[in-house]
């Protein structure tokens, strides 16, 4: 029905503001977040992009600089067996606005149908219990704040998870070879979700959930039923899933080669300590209620967290085995992952062991989303076994005084990094922090309901919700224009957007070539072009957002930041002529300037938007 109504939760609209200033009729509720740009303006644009060419779908879009193979850097609908592994990008086969309501709706209920099955596994089958975990999974701030774009790899994660619990609970011949199956796929499917930082975090929760389910239960016996169809499946399966991704290696060998190469992401090696416990706890100190300027972390996005709360179920299990209590090995399998995780966001492992677990893929601040997942199921598990007749005391009254201590002691580090920040709302949500904890240990399901309360009131303001918009970016006055100088051109036009502000993505959506706006893998052959002797490779070389400023100078790449890269040129120069640019855009704010410094006369003024043909 979602699907149906072309429903979605992008910020799309934020086109309006930029063509033409005119309101965005398509969202229903809300208002588009600009800040959203990775989605809206750069890898949305890119997957609309595969519509709008001819032949549609290709593996390599002529749009986007000299070409840009489409496997790799960014998921996108293409016409190659792979995108059977990649099930969220199916709905842009029947159409855009159907791939964008697909996509938001595979994403959001995706992840909720498996991290409840997940979690149901976890709590022994409390459906309740589950339920309500995975919906504080969806929830976060980090899920929300990102616009669920961690989705696809949460999602393979726990497939992998679950169709290894299903083989090893099958007790049929059918069963196993159904089950094995299934492993195949998943594994496949996670590993062409193409997000290293991620994928290693969350392969690891699967590890850790794999060990917590074994032990957790004495299910030798069960595991011996079948055992011959169970080896021979998981064998199966692995050679199957092996196969898969050997196959797509092998065929985007050279995508793949030119993104292992670059100076950002490919070359980079991270070794954690760059997420202080402050930022870690923002969420449940409330910035995303309060904070306007995030100063050094950058926005609402960057630091986005979860509203972290098993650290008290935790200390009171450590209790509880201190004074004897048997070990919940599934509960203390997900709280080693968790806090293996805390201490390389925030204090950092040597480079070897960085390397050897492949967490030198993941920086810090990306780690996140394994200890927020652990958080949720580590929660749901305390729910779902806590004893009926717990009823606060000493133990309880002392561990949620110590969540108070810890959460207020990060409220001073917190205001240093967010300068609207301020101490007595900070130390109001430390004590709300320590009555969750405490509710969560005497009555753990009003404990659950109120952390999902809390955490929904964080995250679910900030997504818009709209209808569509794909129709009104193709067909508004200024792409109309745009679209009328191509065909004039015979369809054979290269266009360059001067300016910070640009809209060199907007091209690409209108099936017209564009050398600026995202481009996944670089396009180190175009930049030889002014830079021939590689001198400025190391700004270039990276997946980068790229923008053109017009300078009289000799080209010179600049870093704004480490995705966005400035390529100030001369307009009237040879060098940008050997770009092979014909049509060129400017802003309002730019036009004056660049009017002149190029002497040239706009072929149409549409909005704020001045439309330029590159004298031959």
């Amino acid at each position: 029905m979602l699907v149906a109504l072309r429903l979605h939760g992008f910020s799309l609209a934020a086109w309006h503001e930029v063509i033409d200033g005119s309101a965005p009729s398509e969202v229903w509720l809300g208002a588009p977040r600009p800040i959203r740009s990775d989605d809206w303006k750069m890898q949305l644009p890119l997957l609309l992009a595969q519509s709008a060419v001819d032949p549609p779908f290709p593996v390599v879009n002529p749009t986007v600089g000299l070409g840009q193979d489409m496997r790799v850097g960014v998921e996108a609908p293409v016409a190659h067996w792979s995108a059977l592994f990649r099930p969220t990008m199916w709905g842009f086969f029947l159409g855009p606005d159907v791939g964008l309501a697909w996509l938001w709706w595979t994403r959001a209920l995706g992840l909720f149908a498996v991290w409840l099955a997940v979690a149901a596994v976890v709590t022994r089958g409390r459906l309740g219990v589950a339920a309500a975990a995975s919906a504080l999974l969806v929830a976060s701030p980090f899920f929300q704040l990102w616009s669920l774009n961690a989705a696809p790899q949460a999602i393979g994660a726990g497939g992998v998870f679950l169709a290894a619990v299903a083989l090893a609970r099958a007790s049929t011949p059918r069963g196993v070879v159904i089950a094995g199956l299934a492993l195949a796929y998943a594994g496949a499917a996670f590993a062409l979700a193409l997000y290293p930082p991620y994928q290693v975090t969350l392969g690891w929760l699967v590890v850790a959930l794999a060990i917590g389910w074994l032990l957790d239960g004495h299910r030798a016996p069960a595991l011996a039923s079948q055992a011959r169809w169970r080896i021979a499946a998981g064998i199966a399966a692995g050679i199957l899933g092996i196969a898969v991704v050997a196959a797509f290696a092998r065929d985007a060998r050279h995508p793949i080669e030119i993104m292992r190469n670059t100076v950002y992401p490919g070359r980079r090696v991270s070794t954690g300590g760059d997420r202080s416990l402050a930022v870690l706890l923002n969420a449940n100190l409330g910035a995303p209620l309060w904070a306007n300027d995030w100063g050094q972390l950058f926005n609402v996005c960057e630091p986005a967290s979860f509203w972290l709360l098993s650290p008290a179920p935790i200390a009171l299990w450590v209790w509880r085995w201190i004074r004897g209590a048997r070990v919940d090995r599934m509960a203390a399998a997900l709280a080693v992952y968790a806090a293996a995780l805390v201490l390389y966001a925030t204090v950092g492992v040597p480079t070897w062991v960085a390397r050897a677990t492949g967490l030198a893929f993941a920086p810090g601040k990306r780690v996140v989303i394994g200890i927020g997942a652990a958080d949720a199921l580590l929660v749901a598990r305390w729910v779902a076994n806590a004893r009926p007749a717990e009823r606060f005391g000493a133990r309880a009254a002392t561990i949620a005084a110590g969540w108070l201590a810890v959460v207020a002691a990060c409220a001073p580090a917190l205001a240093a990094e967010v300068p609207d920040a301020r101490m007595p709302v900070l130390l109001g949500f430390a004590a709300a922090n320590a009555g969750l904890a405490a509710l969560l240990l005497v009555r753990p399901r009003a404990g659950l309901a109120g952390l999902l309360l809390v955490s929904a009131a964080s995250s679910l303001w900030f997504n818009p919700l709209a209808r569509g918009g794909t129709e009104w970016l193709r067909d508004n006055a200024l792409s109309r224009e745009i679209l009328a100088i191509d065909r004039a051109a015979g369809g054979d036009t290269v266009w360059v957007s001067f300016g910070r502000d640009d809209v060199g993505d907007l091209f690409r959506v209108l099936g017209v070539r564009s050398l600026g706006g995202a481009q996944p893998l670089p396009q180190n052959a175009l930049w030889r072009r002014i830079d021939p002797a590689g001198t400025q490779r190391q700004v270039y070389d990276r997946y980068a957002h790229v923008a053109f400023v017009a300078a009289p100078r000799e080209p010179r790449f600049r870093l704004h930041s480490q995705d966005y890269v400035i390529v100030e040129i001369d307009p009237r120069s040879p060098a940008f002529r050997a770009l092979g640019v014909t049509h060129v855009l400017v802003r309002d704010a730019d036009a004056a300037g660049f009017e002149r410094l190029t002497g040239w006369k706009s072929l149409a003024v549409i909005g704020p938007n001045h439309l330029y043909e590159v004298p031959r």
